[in-house]
């Protein structure tokens, strides 16, 4: 509390994009519901969001904010954090739109009325699904002309809630009871979770938007001075509708995750071995098959999964340790995993009643307690926790999460004295939040390679800092391989948005690039409406084939050509070649200094100069660099197409230019010569072409979008 009041009145006063006002329920907020140590930066977060919002109840006001976390990181907490400041300046009516099914819908709505509550008790009232009924509009009506009323008492004048489910039938319900109402005046907060799910136009190059899309303008037509938050763990689709499309964001905020968070890069790096294991494709096979056995990997997941359970009780430690299976979209295989699932819990149970059964399941056991002592050394003795083994099993709760002969989704009422096991596919994957899990089994591919969908299967990442030596995940090879690649996919479009909020270009401005694995798609095809290319340099030549014929222009690129060559001291080869080598950072600079290439719209320049920048910082990395036929008045000729390609090619005695390179670091072959418009004619200038070729272990795919390319 002491804390709380302390950042409260640090900021109080301080100057924010709109002169937020820090009352009440935001200091509430952060004395009872933030985690301790997270006040400061909630508080920075809810600011700079909210502020950007500019929301005014004088004028028209429709701003679109993008927030980004992670993948479970803490979303819902920022934009409770939002709600409460948004309480104290004077927003009557919060909108939340959040789950795509009512069970997820009804664990955000136990979420946040317990929190907001807890912030401020008097300050709320909440609205679930309200429709077009005269009850929600009377409400509404209420609401609305409190607000507007000045001899209102302050402290009567509440916060409504309305908590949606994100489904066009719904929204257009609660759309019709609001567009019976003027809220001219009244300032309105609309927050999308999850907002890169089923909001996005699936229909991007058709007059007919999707539904749900049509349902979320309509939405925002109604209020005249709101401000639409989109809150995701994967930006993807967000980011690549056109800027003029409604939902494009127009501003984007970073949120950081605690230092108790672990991610994809404390998961699939070398620093955590141990952590995730590659399902073999014996097991993946034996996964297929109903009729048979359970795989050998399954069974030893089960057990890293009772081992943490028991240990957790050796230390009369109260809480929840869940383990998710996720074999497949389609039901039937969570049948099968189910009835594995309770055979194996029923014969270890069975096991520990006889003395020669016991010991044999022991020894398994023992194999599994000293590879999970490699990454927790603290955990209890293997006696210890053998002690608590039948107890763990005993309350050991296998849920199928699916609507396989039941009207809906079964509602889990965590237990801190029990394990739980939940099989299912779509439930599973994103929104849903799995209390205390610690071990994963997911045999199901990667699918399409959607970057986000592959993200945001990792239920396995969120606070666990504490426990995570206890964790372990088994993935199918290719998706193991996908969650690898997406570390260094997010890590650069994080930073790519960070840039951008921390200076002057807006999202409006940025001309979208992401690092992307060539066989991943940033997101479903259906949604992106930004001309996009993906470009792959890994091993090929790349260079800008348009001739430069200015005059001017070449000047300028031979000085810097002369400037930079300069500084370097070359060896010879037989050919007349001269080379030397350079740092990456020295190689950017001279394709920097090159006119056509300080702003070069041509994908695959674009592509290697942000593959060269990413690979910068990296200690030790060089460039060899040649000098083509230095002492040679060469030619080129110019292409029917009008391009112009630099090399020369094999012959007799010559093995051609392409051939040159090094294949384990980055060459560059600079070439200099005069240029022809056609075979015949005289030449014309002389220019300076570079061309570079990146080796398989440094390059990387890039999307790139191709606005004015």
């Amino acid at each position: 509390m002491e804390t709380a009041k302390l950042v409260v009145q640090e900021v109080r006063g301080a100057e924010t994009p709109d002169r937020m006002r820090i009352g009440d329920s935001f200091a509430g907020f952060l004395s009872e519901v933030a985690p301790a140590g997270s006040e400061k930066s909630m508080t920075e977060d809810a600011l700079a969001i909210l502020g950007n919002a500019q929301v005014s109840s004088t004028s028209p006001s429709s701003r679109t904010g993008l927030v980004v976390g992670r993948v479970q990181s803490g979303k819902t907490l920022s934009y409770e954090s939002v709600i409460s400041l948004a309480r104290d300046n004077d927003f009557a009516l919060v909108v939340v739109v959040s789950g795509i099914s009512n069970p997820l819908l009804e664990q955000g709505v136990r979420r946040l009325r317990g929190d907001l509550a807890a912030a401020d008790e008097r300050g709320w009232t909440f609205m679930v699904n309200a429709g077009s009924d005269s009850m929600a509009e009377s409400n509404l009506l209420t609401l609305r002309d409190n607000w507007l009323d000045p001899e209102t008492p302050s402290s009567h004048k509440k916060t409504t809630v309305c908590l949606l489910l994100k489904n066009h039938g719904r929204i257009d319900k609660f759309v019709a009871a609001c567009r019976r109402i003027d809220w001219s005046g009244i300032k309105v907060l609309i927050i999308d979770d999850e907002a890169d799910q089923a909001s996005m136009n699936t229909n991007p190059k058709s007059k007919r938007s999707s539904a749900t899309y049509k349902q979320l303008l309509d939405m925002r037509q109604a209020f005249p001075h709101h401000a639409y938050l989109q809150y995701t763990a994967t930006p993807q689709a967000p980011l690549l509708v056109a800027i003029t499309d409604v939902l494009s964001p127009d501003f984007v905020r970073v949120i950081e995750p605690g230092s108790g968070y672990v991610g994809g890069q404390e998961y699939f790096t070398n620093s955590t071995g141990g952590l995730v294991k590659v399902i073999s494709e014996q097991d993946l096979q034996k996964g297929e098959n109903a009729d048979g056995p359970p795989p050998d990997s399954l069974i030893q997941a089960l057990m890293y999964f009772s081992l943490g359970g028991a240990n957790l009780l050796t230390g009369k430690r109260a809480a929840t340790r869940s383990m998710l299976i996720h074999p497949s979209r389609v039901t039937e295989p969570h049948a099968t995993f189910a009835r594995w699932v309770k055979a194996v819990r029923k014969l270890w149970l069975a096991a520990l009643d006889d003395p020669n059964d016991s010991r044999d399941l022991r020894a398994s056991f023992e194999r599994v307690h000293a590879d999970l002592m490699t990454t927790e050394p603290a955990i209890a003795a293997l006696d210890d926790c053998w002690e608590n083994m039948r107890y763990v099993l005993r309350n050991m709760q296998v849920v199928e999460m699916n609507t396989r002969g039941n009207s809906s989704m079964p509602a889990i009422e965590w237990d801190e004295t029990r394990s739980y096991v939940l099989i299912g596919g779509q439930a599973l994957d994103r929104g849903f939040t799995v209390e205390g899990l610690s071990v994963t089994y997911m045999p199901r591919g990667p699918g399409l390679w959607n970057a986000d969908s592959v993200q945001q299967r990792a239920r396995f990442f969120g606070y666990k800092r504490s426990y995570l030596g206890q964790c372990r995940v088994y993935l199918e090879p290719q998706l193991r391989e996908a969650f690898a690649k997406y570390v260094e996919h997010e890590r650069h479009m994080l930073e790519s948005l960070r840039k951008i909020q921390r200076g002057t270009k807006t999202l409006k401005d940025w001309e979208r690039e992401f690092y992307l694995d060539p066989r991943m798609k940033p997101t479903r095809q259906s949604v992106i409406s930004v001309p996009t290319i993906h470009v792959d340099p890994r091993e090929k030549w790349l260079f800008d084939p348009s001739p430069i014929v200015d005059d001017d222009i070449n000047s300028k690129m031979l000085d810097a050509y002369g400037r930079w060559t300069g500084q370097f001291s070359y060896t010879t080869d037989e050919h007349g070649h001269r080379w030397t080598l350079a740092s990456i950072a020295q190689t950017l600079a001279f394709l920097e200094a090159l006119p056509n290439h300080a702003n070069s719209t041509v994908p695959n320049i674009r592509a290697l100069k942000l593959q060269l920048a990413r690979s910068a910082d990296e200690v030790g990395l060089q460039v060899k660099v040649g000098l083509m036929r230095p002492n040679i008045d060469s030619e080129r000729s110019c292409t029917s197409s009008g391009r112009v390609q630099p090399f020369q090619g094999r012959s007799k005695n010559y093995v051609g230019d392409r051939l040159l390179r090094d294949p384990k670091i980055v060459t560059m072959q600079i070439h200099r010569f005069r240029l022809r418009s056609s075979k015949d004619s005289p030449t014309t200038t002389r220019t300076v072409v570079p061309a570079l070729w990146l080796p398989e272990s440094l390059a990387g795919g890039w999307m790139i979008e191709t606005v004015g390319s």
